[in-house]
C-alpha cells in the first residue's frame, strides 16, 4: 500500500497523467486528505487525553472554592493555611496564623481546598483498601 502511494505520488508530480482513482478529492491515494486525516486524528487524540480531563478538574476546583463560606480553614497554592473571614466578590479575606487582626485578601483562584493544618507531631493514619487482583483488559479473574 505504501508503495502504490509514493509510486503515484512521484508519477504524479513528474506531470504523467495516473488513474481516475487518483483524480478523486477522497481517494486513500491522495496524500493531502491522508495529511488532514492524521491532524483530526491527532487532535481528537490530544482532547480526549488532555484537554477534557483538565476542564474537568478546573471545573471540580471552582465548585470546591464556591464551597467555602466564612469561618472555613483552607490552604492556598503556596501552602499556606488560614481561616476565611470574608468573602469579596473576587478574592477571600484571610487570617493566617495567629496573627488574628492581620487580614490578607487572596484571590479565589489561589486558593487550593478547604483542609485543617495537622498541628499535632502524628502522622495521619491512612487506610489501604485490599488489592483486587484483575485478569487481563480488567475482567476480574475467579476466586479460587
Amino acid at each position: 500500500m505504501f508503495y502504490n502511494l509514493l509510486s503515484t505520488t512521484i508519477t504524479a508530480g513528474s506531470g504523467t497523467t495516473t488513474s481516475s482513482s487518483s483524480s478523486s478529492l477522497f481517494s486513500t491515494s491522495n496524500p493531502a486528505v491522508l495529511v488532514i486525516g492524521y491532524c483530526v486524528l491527532l487532535f481528537a487524540v490530544m482532547y480526549f487525553f488532555s484537554i477534557r480531563p483538565n476542564k474537568k478538574k478546573e471545573q471540580q476546583l471552582a465548585e470546591q472554592r464556591n464551597a467555602i463560606a466564612v469561618g472555613d480553614s483552607i490552604v492556598t497554592n503556596n501552602g499556606m493555611f488560614g481561616k476565611v473571614v470574608d468573602v469579596t466578590y473576587e478574592c477571600f479575606i484571610v487570617e493566617f496564623g495567629m496573627n488574628k487582626g492581620v487580614r490578607v485578601p487572596v484571590l479565589k483562584g489561589e486558593v487550593f481546598a478547604k483542609r485543617e493544618p495537622n498541628l499535632s507531631n502524628e502522622a495521619p493514619v491512612v487506610e489501604e483498601a485490599p488489592v483486587k487482583k484483575k485478569g487481563l483488559f480488567s475482567r476480574k479473574k475467579d476466586e479460587e
